[in-house]
């Protein structure tokens, strides 16, 4: 009788065993596929970040400007003054009885390097980088007490419109964009707007040139300046360029709402860096006909889907090719 209690109780002891490991094993599963599904749901908390990209170089000076030579020799007389802005035709100096005039309105400078018509814009894609390297370009200054003929006396410089030229990497020209604007700080202390209106492949370098109209004192004179040149300064939300995708024509990411569903968001790209893009926060503006449209966009902390392919137009997981 002792032996067959004992069986018994065994007997009770596995089912019991059987039973708990089986609760065990469906409690696993209830905690287990949920966070299986959120890692192939992977998502991540919008944030603000600032991308700043900007390269240390010497620009060269692209522009019209056109140079008159003495047709005689004599002592000069010199009635305007460097760097000011000289009509046409208005008289800037004397050679003996000979006067001399400004056939093109533009700055006037008393200065030349013996390269005017190589750095013009209708030759800028023959301008290489090595040849720059060999050119001795410093300014030599014209006005003397004495002229002999065939010396450059002055030039005048169309300043409503000039290019830079510099040259980069293919790597390090990556952030460069025709027709995207750049800030450029010249000698350490002027900034000016510009346009980016080519891109020249020329063998290892990048020729980046560069559009403005802004001012600058030196512009008529100097031939090459040091330069920083800031290609990418932006702040907004940081987010993956895996999360971007284009529905209706529109980019935009998937943002994880309270009840865990996934809406689609629009979102503006600012600019795109390595992995990541810098997009507008709370709100951008676009125009819609002939009027301005205000879009609401992500905000700081949003949950947003880092694979913006695994869902459909619905917001609905969709299966992806491995």
């Amino acid at each position: 009788m002792e032996k067959d209690r004992k069986a018994k109780q065994k007997r009770l002891l596995i089912r019991c065993g059987l039973w708990f490991l089986a609760v065990l094993i469906v409690f696993s599963i209830a905690y287990f596929i949920p966070k299986v599904s959120g890692v192939l749901k992977s998502t991540y908390v919008a944030r603000y970040d600032n991308v700043f990209v900007s390269d240390k170089v010497d620009v060269c000076m692209v522009r019209t400007e056109t140079v008159t030579y003495a047709e005689r020799s004599g002592k000069p007389e010199y009635l305007m003054e460097e760097g000011v802005h000289a009509r046409a035709p208005s008289e800037v100096m004397k050679v003996g009885r000979r006067a001399y005039t400004a056939d093109t309105p533009g700055t006037l400078s008393y200065s030349v390097d013996g390269y005017e018509t190589y750095f013009i814009w209708d030759n800028i894609q023959n301008i290489t980088r090595k040849e720059v390297e060999d050119m001795d370009l410093e300014p030599r200054g014209t006005k003397k007490e004495e002229v002999t003929k065939g010396d450059p006396l002055f030039k005048i410089v169309d300043e409503k419109e000039w290019y830079m030229i510099f040259w980069l990497s293919p790597e390090d020209s990556k952030h460069y964009t025709e027709g995207a604007f750049v800030n450029v700080i010249l000698d350490e202390e002027l900034e000016i707007r510009a346009r980016i209106v080519n891109i020249y492949a020329q063998g290892d370098d990048n020729m980046i040139v560069l559009k403005t109209y802004d001012y600058y004192k030196d512009m008529a004179k100097k031939r090459t300046v040091p330069a920083e040149v800031v290609a990418v300064d932006e702040t907004g939300l940081q987010v993956k360029q895996s999360s971007i995708v284009t529905v209706d024509g529109n980019p935009g990411v998937y943002v994880k709402q309270i009840n865990g569903d996934y809406k689609f968001v629009r979102v503006k790209i600012l600019t795109l860096v390595d992995e990541n893009a810098i997009v507008s926060s709370d709100t951008f503006n676009e125009m819609k006909g002939d009027l301005m449209e205000q879009v609401k966009t992500i905000k700081l902390y949003d949950e947003v889907l880092k694979n913006g392919k695994s869902m459909n137009k619905g917001g609905e997981e969709v299966e992806q090719d491995s």
